[in-house]
């Protein structure tokens, strides 16, 4: 059954279900069960037609190491394997499910790559060991450089066979960092598995606060680079900009529409700062927020009905919601103390925000009516800053600082999952996840 699953043009082409998969199997992962169970699953050494050799041990650590970062399955080790994987179980040899069930397994992953030159072709499948059937079944063809990101959608495809919801294999997260000795701040981008780290601006400026548009094709971010600050649009792939925002002091983008038609920023003219949205395409633009103090940060909903944002109306900075055409907003955030960075969970249910209590700064998130408010990252030696959602809602990104030292790191929205996605750079930050893909 062909569906293609590759929508950019000029981008590895993605070939065809093997046969119509099992979205629900027997063996199913509940993602909102507290401390749930774990799936044993095995991913094969992968069998090679031609190519490089390493490719057979390549795939397969791709493919665990994604599989390890969800915390959903229990990886069985490859020493623990019993049976190597031949073209043969491709072409009609049955696997030895019962040696797979002794080593623990409840689930197998299998594949066969060969390598013709710049051309790159790779089935893969997922068979339930308990049954011996195929829950999943795709193949691939690309080019050997696209062959991290082919794994990638592979594991995204396992992760929403065992749970239906889409995984987050091949996102990016996109920051700014200090370059070399320079005083200013570029933008970069990383994969969310840490790899792939790049450099997307080289001005020797301040380039601050990137927000992904809806189809992930654009960066939208402030710079410094002409010596007035202005709002730009950069293609991710291309590298073509074009300024978006012109009007105003200082500005800063704050996110897109759903529809990827508005682009919201915070604006400042004559000492006051306000909320605007600007077309993206023709750059009309209209005041949503206004009012006395400082305007700032504004998040679009999901559903692009609210925004959240930043005002200091109540004498310090606090999260607020507003509808968008309707008269009135209402405070989120609690206290007295600092919140700031909103950003809200791809179901509209949470927003995450900077808090600041005890002289430290953490992440908290709450619901939008203010309710339910708690804390998800902190840390007793230093601060924690800029949340922005994974895709699936699972996770976040997130700054940790403490003197002299800065990094990203990625915790579960439970907080029981926590890890370092980049360090090593100065003055990392300001960090957004980009769309799901």
């Amino acid at each position: 059954m062909k569906r293609s699953i590759c929508a950019a043009a000029g981008a590895f082409l993605l070939a065809l279900s093997l046969f119509p998969s099992t979205a629900f199997s027997v063996l199913y992962i509940d993602i909102n069960a507290p401390g749930g169970k774990r799936m044993p699953i095995a991913v094969a050494d992968v069998a090679l037609g031609r190519g490089d050799p390493s490719l057979s041990r390549g795939i397969p650590k791709i493919l665990s190491d994604d599989l390890a970062l969800t915390d959903l399955f229990d990886l069985v080790p490859p020493t623990a394997h019993m049976e190597t994987v031949t073209g043969a179980h491709f072409s009609g040899r049955p696997l030895s499910f019962p040696g797979w069930k002794m080593i623990g397994a409840e689930a197998v992953v299998i594949g066969l790559a060969d390598v013709r030159g710049d051309r790159l072709s790779l089935e893969m499948r997922l068979y339930d060991a308990t049954q011996g059937t195929l829950l999943l079944g795709k193949r691939y063809a690309g080019t050997p450089d696209q062959l991290r990101s082919i794994v990638h959608r592979f594991a995204n495809e396992i992760v929403y066979t065992f749970t239906g919801v889409r995984g987050v294999f091949g996102t990016e997260i996109a920051f700014t960092a200090r370059s070399g000795k320079s005083r200013g701040k570029e933008l970069y981008i990383v994969g969310m598995d840490g790899q792939d780290l790049r450099k997307v601006t080289d001005n020797r400026s301040f380039n601050l606060f990137p927000r992904w548009s809806p189809d992930g094709q654009w960066l939208a971010y402030t710079s410094f680079r002409t010596g007035t600050p202005a709002v730009y649009l950069r293609n991710v792939s291309t590298g073509a900009e074009k300024e978006v925002v012109r009007t105003g002091g200082s500005k800063a983008p704050g996110g897109f529409s759903p529809d990827g038609v508005w682009l919201y920023a915070g604006v400042s003219q004559g000492g006051n700062s306000d909320i605007h949205r600007v077309r993206v395409v023709g750059g009309a633009s209209e005041k949503v927020v206004e009012g006395w103090g400082l305007d700032v940060s504004p998040a679009p909903s999901p559903d692009g009905r609210r925004i959240a944002f930043v005002s200091d109306r109540s004498g310090s900075p606090q999260i607020y919601v507003k509808t968008i055409g309707v008269a009135g907003e209402t405070r989120i955030s609690t206290g007295a103390g600092y919140a700031t960075s909103p950003s809200w969970s791809p179901a509209g249910d949470r927003i995450a925000y900077t808090s600041r209590s005890g002289g430290r700064f953490l992440v908290a998130t709450v619901a939008p009516d203010g309710s339910g408010s708690r804390e998800v990252a902190s840390a007793t030696d230093g601060d924690c800053e800029d949340p922005s959602f994974s895709p699936d809602g699972r996770s976040l990104v997130y700054t940790y600082r403490k003197r002299d030292y800065s990094a990203l790191k990625i915790i579960s929205l439970d907080g029981r999952r926590q890890r370092t996605l980049v360090s090593g750079l100065v003055d990392a930050g300001s960090p957004a996840w980009s769309p799901g893909r």
